[in-house]
This record gives C-alpha cells, sequence and structure tokens, in this order.
C-alpha cells in the first residue's frame, strides 16, 4: 500500500480543521506531500528521514543549532509491520502529543480500509472478467484450462451444473432481486442482465421476478458448459425481441436460427424488396400485418382481429404484399420464403446491416 498525495492531503485538511496546529505527512522517502503549510510541499523533511531510518517517534523542541528544525512530534506510519511514511505535528510536543497519536491512528486505520476497499474492488473486477469469459461459447482448450484455474482462485466450482438466465433490463432494475451466494449477476449490457443460476429455485425466482415487472426473459439449458447455457438465452431473447414474442426457451427459437443460419435467406433481391416495401407509405401497415399473419398460422380471421382491422382490409394489405414481392402470402411455400426473408430483413436491421448493401 502506498500512502497518495491525495489521500494524504485530505487526512490533514480533516485533522486541521479540528485542531490549531500546522499537520505534514512525508513519504517513504521524507518527501512532504501534504500539509497545512502548502508551499512545503515537495520538500525533503528531514526528521522525516531520521523516523524512517529508526521507526522510532521523534520528539524534539526548537533548537537553533538544527537550523529551521520547528518543536513538534514525527510518527511513523506503519502498515501490515512496514513503515510507508511519517505524520508530524508542529507545536509544543506537550500539547500535540494526543493530537499525534491519534493523526497516526487515524492514518493507519484509513490506509487498512483503503487497503481493504482496493482487496476487495480488485475481487470484483476478477470476477467480472472471469463471468464475461465463462459466458463466452466457443472457448478454446487453454481458455478453459485458465478458467478453471481463475474458478478455483476465486473459490467457484467450475464443475457444478449451471443454467443461465437473461433478462431484457438494466442493472439498477435488478436491485431488489435476491440471490444465493451460489448465483452470479453479470451486468453483460446496458439492458442485458445475465444470472447464473445454480438451482432450479433461482431459476424460478429471476422468472417470476422478470414476469412480476414485465421484462423479457429467456433461460439457456442446464450444464456445466455455461458459454452454452448463455448462447441458448441470449439468441432466445433475440428472437423475442425481434419477433416480439413470449419465447422463453432455446426449442421456441431453434429453428429459425437454423433459418438464419441456413442459405435460405440468401435471397438478396427478396431482403431488398423488403427494404423498399418498409418505405413505402403503407410500409409500416404491411409489415406488421405480414409478421401478424405470420404469428396467427395464416388464419385470416385471428389476424385481422389481432391488427383491429376488417378482414376485406387484410386481403387488400396481403394482395399488395403479394404484388410488390412477387409471392402470394396464400400460397404455403411463398409463405416459407417470405417467413425466412422477413426473418433475415428484421435481424439484419436489428444489427445495423444495411441488406441494400448485399
Amino acid at each position: 500500500m502506498k500512502l497518495t498525495r491525495i489521500l494524504a492531503q485530505k487526512i490533514v485538511d480533516k485533522m486541521m480543521k479540528d485542531i490549531p496546529f500546522n499537520v505534514n505527512i512525508m513519504n517513504e522517502k521524507g518527501i512532504i506531500i501534504a500539509s497545512g503549510e502548502v508551499e512545503r510541499i515537495g520538500k525533503k523533511h528531514s526528521e522525516a528521514c531520521r523516523v524512517l531510518q529508526t521507526k522510532k517517534i521523534l520528539i524534539y523542541k526548537q533548537n537553533k543549532e538544527r537550523g529551521n528544525v520547528q518543536p513538534g512530534i514525527n510518527m511513523p506510519i506503519e502498515f501490515r509491520n512496514r513503515v510507508i511514511g511519517v505524520v508530524g505535528i508542529t507545536g509544543d510536543p506537550i500539547h500535540v502529543k494526543p493530537f499525534a497519536l491519534l493523526l497516526k491512528d487515524a492514518t493507519e486505520l484509513l490506509l487498512e480500509q483503503r487497503a481493504f476497499q482496493e482487496s476487495e474492488e480488485s475481487k470484483a473486477k476478477k470476477l467480472t472478467r472471469f463471468l464475461f469469459r465463462w459466458t463466452q461459447k466457443d472457448i478454446d482448450t487453454d481458455t478453459v484450462e485458465n478458467l478453471k484455474r481463475e474458478a478455483l482462485d476465486l473459490n467457484i466450482d467450475f464443475y457444478q451444473e449451471r443454467t443461465v438466465v437473461v433478462i431484457k433490463c438494466s442493472h439498477h432494475d435488478l436491485m431488489d432481486l435476491k440471490l444465493s451466494q451460489q448465483d452470479f449477476h453479470l451486468n453483460r449490457s446496458v439492458d442485458t442482465q445475465v444470472m447464473i443460476c445454480h438451482s432450479k429455485k433461482s431459476i424460478q425466482a429471476c422468472l417470476d421476478y422478470a414476469h412480476q415487472r414485465g421484462y423479457r426473459v429467456a433461460v439457456g439449458m442446464t450444464g456445466v458448459n455455461v458459454g452454452r447455457s448463455f448462447f441458448e438465452a441470449q439468441t432466445t431473447l433475440h428472437f423475442a425481441n425481434l419477433l416480439q414474442e413470449d419465447y422463453h426457451s432455446y426449442g421456441q427459437v431453434y429453428f429459425l436460427q437454423k433459418i438464419l443460419e441456413s442459405s435460405l435467406n440468401d435471397d438478396a433481391e427478396l431482403l431488398k424488396k423488403f427494404s423498399l416495401l418498409e418505405n413505402t407509405s403503407l410500409g409500416t401497415d404491411l409489415l406488421e400485418t405480414l409478421l401478424t399473419y405470420f404469428k396467427n398460422n395464416g388464419n385470416m380471421s385471428q389476424t385481422a382481429l389481432k391488427l383491429h382491422i376488417h378482414r376485406n382490409t387484410l386481403l387488400y394489405r396481403l394482395a399488395k404484399i403479394k404484388e410488390l414481392m412477387g409471392l402470394d402470402p396464400h400460397n404455403f411455400v411463398d409463405l416459407f420464403q417470405l417467413y425466412a426473408a422477413l426473418l433475415t430483413y428484421l435481424d439484419s436491421k436489428n444489427r445495423g446491416i444495411s441488406v441494400l448493401k448485399k
């Protein structure tokens, strides 16, 4: 632990509000790094150097033979059996000694608190770095071995089966969520919170918390592969947001993910048509109509009901989609092509990728 100028000056300023004496703090080299007399900062304090050498309290009175040395007391600042600096108070030793002892104790206590705080912050940073790497889907053998060592250092059972729950909300929105010490929370991004749960009870607590507050939530598989579980939960949540569906598990979106990964979405012209369609006067209505039509499995009555439009209006919109896209929503094969293309279009748009460049 090193005594910094900022910390030392804070101690001096606070102390001098309560006592009528000047206070100096010197570093491990005897240089004044904080003082009530600003002009002395940066200068070498000869008496402090003696304290650093002897590691003992030095009391001195006015002595003309020793030049400009003022009366006072200097005491070693000790941190974990090591002298790291000196505190000094200028004045009659009889009057300043009680304050000097108080200053020494307060400084050493503050250093211990600061060291503990830094240690805790360091642990928190190590844990966050570990959790980020732990939730990576594809990691090589060397990385896995490193993670095992880090887990051991953090007292985490690397081989315990866990389940990742991803909640779409901010870090502050989870303040009231109570988890076990065996569960972990990773603030993955501004609006994505990752919960690594060790039990069904913890998973249910996350689900209940999210549902009660209207947050989107998804769950990955249970197992020792935390990265895979996170990928599944994140992918599920991605499609839930993309299609505005109430998806919770990867099994519900597995086929959709395979569509995006396949060559079914390689029709660049069709994707461009979706982009052009959205920019027409009816574009937003037509996209919403098609998406709702998919959600209701092509059921005309249910689609019209969900959109709050007349059946004839729905027929007109579907006809318009056929005219602009060159595919008939009433034809099963054409409908599947439209679905694959719309899924890809929405995904590209969500990722900020322009389909017009394809």
